[in-house]
């Protein structure tokens, strides 16, 4: 659980279900909201360039992850869940990274990603 200043200046807990602040923020992608979060997050975590490269190489090896929580398995215990978060909504904010309704996350980044590129060009044309 991580706590913070909510983003009206009223304090709020952000928590890991489905009413859940953080994520609505993230799904919806307010640049402001989510700039705010962001900033806030990296100063309470400030994650190591290490860790954010770590995630970011997990996602482009995986594409895709049901869950925070399942990404966070998937690291092995190397990461506490605050620090994942943080890192999450800075990929959410540079549009690399996009939560999906349903709480999965899904990378969307294709720069350098071989794996996604060749996805990408069996697909169909729309």
């Amino acid at each position: 659980m991580l706590r913070t200043k909510g983003l009206e200046g009223k304090s709020s807990i952000l928590k890991d279900n489905s009413g859940d602040e953080f994520l609505k923020i993230l799904i919806e992608r307010q640049t402001d909201k989510l700039d705010t979060l962001v900033k806030k997050l990296a100063e309470k975590n400030n994650p190591r360039l290490l860790s954010i490269k770590k995630v970011e190489n997990l996602f482009k090896k995986n594409i895709e992850f049901n869950s925070r929580s399942h990404l966070l398995r998937e690291l092995k215990g190397s990461m506490k869940a605050s620090v994942l978060n943080t890192i999450i909504a800075h990929f959410v904010s540079e549009n690399k990274l996009v939560v999906n309704d349903d709480h999965s996350l899904t990378w969307i980044d294709t720069e350098g990603n071989e794996k996604l590129n060749k996805i990408f060009e069996k697909a169909a044309q729309l």
